[in-house]
């Protein structure tokens, strides 16, 4: 790792690049060849050299991911951003317990380190002939098991997907049948694969599977599942027949530990299913450092250090809160924290934690039996925005990071006036499974609730893929919906939905008009005749408006003008629309099909500009 002025770092890497052409260079840079963001395109490569550049902020899951693609005896190069934070103090102070991880500062001896490491003698790693024993045991068993879905979950490196792809020669020599085809994230992610399986195996994007293929005309393998959303893998499971599940699980892969638990739990209720295990990895060294110097920095193998029975079981045991930042919290309990989130979200990543640690907006709110922590609230502070962005904000002109509520408030209901708001967000709530159904994570909302109103904060809200358990739990609460989208969430499958809770008399006020307006909406979306009241058509007016004169979607609009039109006639108005588009509720692709539109954009012009004209009519 380098750390230093941002001048020293720029001549090392160029020196790098020189020395070593081949070497796979990511940056946060603009004028970078790659962004760093681009990192999972590379996910399922193997390198000797991989270089990534953080000038801003330290991209931990692409630091995970890529890590995993240096082979045994490459060398990984980070350069560090120059300003210091909490993260980055992490990943230097860990790096001093494991030997082959060097901090590269300028007051380094290169020449000394470099003739170290020249002559230094690296662990030898195994050479083995493909496949290895384990990997025999696991094909054999694929093969004598063709009815069965077979399960390879394990930390990257381990030689899943080389597994599959002899699993899939093995299978056109045994067998004759449908055929064999690989689906997964992207295709540079079956890469592995598809060398190992000497085209007895072709690849086809899942979106093209269910769009496409008929059910059962595949005999289906699924690589890097988890990063994959679940309803997809979900639908591929009860359409085709799965062979086989390959997932990375060490939590940078989009889901993480989350996803593993719950994906396999659902698909051993739907299949016969065995589970494989390949433990040692095959790119690198058993002994090589890097994967457990980032294991340990990155939390990315958290899991529960306590597990007194008594604390979990004794419901008459108080419950203390701890209100702090991540920063502030000893190792232990930052592992716990880390261990709570992995398992209770189906998206958590490295980068969790490194926005934990560095970002002073992010706060957490624990609770504890016996000093144990047992649930935690993870919440963001938003709002407040400056006056100047207000009307951009809601015309869709211009989108803050994070502010993920009052942005999504003003512009889906065009109320520009929560920007003004201080807003606490609950970004996650997880509580320990031992403790689950005993009101844990409701009590942690009533303990926020009184710290907010303490604080004099405007209004708490969440917003979260509305899957039944999750609006469930959220129903308990005195939290209500103010907006369910019409367009699914692709990580979870479902509606994003937006709750808020008023502290103030101003914000009470206008979440209960919105809870009523969401209602109405929800009602309209079945079919049930709505009545329109005097606030009903001023929140339709206004999102109208956005839809005309900003960049809303027209489907967001669509429950908006038919309460306009109940109030101020269409017809009367002199006005003329496509026959039925305000009823029908399907999305913009289908409607631009449906009604003869050459495209999304062409289409919505036109209904802006026949909602201008409405709109002027009608004033």
């Amino acid at each position: 790792m380098f750390d230093g002025p941002s001048d020293w770092q720029s001549f090392h890497k160029n020196a790098v690049i020189r020395q070593l052409p081949s070497t796979l260079c990511l940056s946060d840079r603009e004028d970078s060849a790659i962004a760093v963001h681009r990192y999972r395109d590379y996910l399922g490569t193997s390198n000797d050299f991989v270089l990534l550049e953080f000038t801003d902020v330290i991209h931990a899951d692409a630091l995970a991911a890529l890590a995993g693609t240096v082979n045994g005896g490459g060398i990984l190069f980070v350069f560090l951003p120059e300003q210091s934070s909490h993260f980055k103090k992490r990943l230097l102070a860990s790096s001093i317990n494991f030997a082959r991880v060097e901090i590269i500062q300028p007051n380094t001896d290169l020449k000394t380190l470099t003739q170290e490491l020249a002559t230094s003698t690296l662990p030898q790693s195994r050479v083995e002939t493909l496949p290895s024993a384990t990997q025999k045991t696991i094909i054999d068993s694929m093969i004598d098991l063709p009815g069965t879905c077979h399960i390879l979950m394990a930390d990257r490196g381990r030689g899943k997907s080389t597994t599959l792809g002899l699993a899939c020669q093995a299978w056109i020599r045994n067998y004759r049948g449908r055929e064999l085809v690989v689906t997964g994230p992207r295709p540079s992610a079956t890469a592995t694969l598809l060398e190992h399986a000497a085209k007895s195996v072709r690849f086809v994007p899942w979106d093209k599977l269910l769009s496409e293929y008929s059910p059962q005309s595949v005999r289906l393998i699924i690589d890097e599942a988890a990063a994959i959303p679940m309803h997809v893998l979900q639908q591929l499971v009860q359409r085709f027949t799965v062979w086989s599940v390959a997932s990375t699980v060490d939590g940078y892969e989009g889901c993480g530990r989350g996803f593993a638990i719950r994906f396999v739990e659902w698909l051993q209720q739907q299949r016969t299913c065995k589970l494989h295990e390949l433990k040692e990895p095959l790119r690198w060294s058993l002994h090589d450092e890097v994967e457990s110097w980032l294991n340990q920095a990155l939390l990315m193998q958290a899991h529960h250090q306590q597990d007194d029975q008594k604390v979990f079981t004794n419901r008459q045991s108080p419950v203390s809160f701890l209100h702090t930042h991540a920063s502030e919290l000893s190792e232990y309990d930052l592992q716990e924290v880390i261990t709570l989130l992995l398992e209770a979200h189906y998206q958590s990543s490295p980068n969790d934690l490194r926005l934990l640690l560095d970002d002073q907006q992010q706060k957490l709110l624990l609770a504890r039996r016996q000093n144990i922590i047992i649930g935690v609230i993870w919440y963001s502070v938003e709002g407040q925005l400056p006056q100047a962005l207000h009307q951009s904000i809601a015309a869709g002109k211009r989108r803050l990071n994070g502010q993920i509520l009052p942005q999504a408030m003003a512009f889906y209901l065009q109320q520009p006036e929560v920007l003004n708001w201080q807003w606490w967000r609950v970004t996650r709530v997880a509580v320990h499974d031992k403790v689950r159904r005993q009101g844990i994570g409701l009590d942690l909302l009533n303990e926020l609730q009184k710290l907010a109103q303490s604080a004099h904060i405007d209004a708490l809200g969440s917003s979260f893929g509305a899957s039944p358990d999750v609006l469930e739990f959220w129903r308990q609460s005195p939290y209500k919906i103010i907006r369910i989208g019409r367009k699914l969430n692709m990580a979870s499958g479902y509606p994003n939905a937006i709750l808020g809770l008023g502290l103030t008399h101003e914000s009470r006020e206008l979440i209960e008009r919105l809870h009523h307006y969401c209602n109405s909406e929800l009602d309209w979306r079945n079919h049930v005749d709505v009545n329109v009241n005097s606030d009903m058509y001023r929140i339709a007016r206004s999102v109208l408006v956005g839809f005309a004169y900003g960049n809303l979607p027209f489907t967001e609009a669509q429950f908006a003008w038919n309460v306009c039109d109940k109030k101020y006639p269409i017809k009367a108005s002199s006005v003329t629309l496509p026959g039925q588009i305000l009823s029908v509720t399907e999305d913009l692709a289908r409607l631009t099909q449906k009604y003869g539109y050459s495209s999304q954009q062409t289409m919505q012009n036109q209904l802006r500009q026949i909602a201008r004209e409405y709109l002027e009519l009608t004033r």
